[in-house]
């Protein structure tokens, strides 16, 4: 029978990394994926965050207070680093000549676009969308993991869903078709 994640926690804060081991290779890929999310990119430096996150938290487990919330607690540690690294990182200049537009290049951008606009929504929206979205997490974990009601979660999500709408038309420079 598989262990709970609270379970997992109260084992490692005892000293078993092995429990530990298998908490990180469960949160691995939604954790990458919430990362992801928060920088707009995939790679080495989300895989770098994604284990020094891993790191972090085994060093604070003696802090845990709830085992119970571990996986939030993570994905504080991992938000805290994915803010720093934000930070740290200066975008590199543009060349003076694009090459020319095709239809991936299009796309691509419409995804830059995106996680841009994802990253300027205030934390509560950002945070359930890089969750729902990027973690593949349902809306009753997030609501367990945030610790708000459910329909708080879709509400958050629905508003969420319309200031990005907002964002992108302004940046493409048509109007919202459906009002705030």
């Amino acid at each position: 029978m598989d262990r709970t994640d609270e379970q997992l926690a109260l084992a490692s804060v005892a000293g078993d990394a092995k429990a530990f081991g298998i908490l990180v290779e469960r949160l691995r890929a939604p954790l990458t994926g919430y990362l992801g999310g928060m920088l707009g990119k995939r790679g080495d430096d989300v895989e770098e965050l994604a284990q020094e996150t891993f790191l972090i938290a085994w060093q604070k487990l003696p802090e845990l207070r709830n085992p119970g919330s571990v996986s939030p607690w993570i994905y504080r540690i991992a938000g805290n680093l994915a803010m720093k690294h934000v930070k740290k990182k200066r975008p590199l200049p543009l060349t003076e000549d694009p090459p020319a537009r095709n239809v991936d290049d299009v796309r691509a951008e419409r995804l830059v676009s995106l996680v841009k606009a994802v990253g300027q929504l205030k934390e509560p929206y950002r945070d359930v969308v890089l969750r729902k979205h990027f973690s593949g997490d349902s809306g009753e974990k997030i609501a367990r993991d945030v610790g708000v009601a459910p329909g708080t979660v879709w509400s958050r999500l629905s508003r969420a869903y319309a200031e990005l709408r907002a964002m992108l038309a302004k940046e493409e420079g048509v109007q919202s078709r459906r009002p705030l």
